[in-house]
């Protein structure tokens, strides 16, 4: 079973579940109370009074104002020339343990399985998308042949991680 195949039966049966979470939470609350009322108990907010509400939410904009001229203050601010220190590589695309798993998921095979595991779906999946297989149009061919230096790659990656 393909990738996108898991991935779309896992959101169908998430949709599922949370349909009929919410089908059975408007039989069971439906007219019963105020919508907002789980809100209220959440945040505590049920045993506040509406001055206290009003205070605040004074509070909370005041200090959002204050936060914005801190933020204009430094914009606004003189800034010192660059020195001439080397600057600090940019960041990397991506973490090594990312990498391994996108290997294992391009080669449709659980992630920790042995180099064997690996090995026979790489073949697999090379028998079934070699470009040579799909000669008889230019993107078909074009298109294999991308996908198979994909599978190269996550498989050389993976050779070279589980033969340490």
């Amino acid at each position: 079973m393909s990738i996108g195949k898991r991935l779309i039966d896992l959101a169908r049966s998430e949709l599922n579940s949370l349909l009929d979470r919410a089908s059975h939470h408007e039989e069971v609350h439906f007219g019963e109370r105020d919508p907002d009322h789980d809100l209220y108990e959440r945040y505590g907010m049920s045993t506040i009074s509406d001055e206290e509400l009003e205070a605040e939410l004074e509070r909370r904009r005041a200090a959002r104002e204050a936060a914005a001229k801190a933020t204009r203050a430094r914009a606004e601010a003189p800034r010192p020339r660059p020195s001439a220190k080397p600057q600090s590589p940019p960041p990397q695309r991506a973490s090594h343990a990312d990498e391994i798993r996108r290997a294992y998921a391009s080669l449709e095979v659980p992630p920790g399985s042995d180099f064997e595991t690996v090995r026979k779906a790489y073949r697999t999946l090379m028998r079934k998308y070699h470009p040579d297989r799909h000669a008889q149009t230019p993107e078909k061919q074009k298109a294999a042949t991308e996908l198979a230096q994909k599978l190269t790659q996550a498989y050389k990656l993976l050779e070279k991680q589980l033969r340490k």
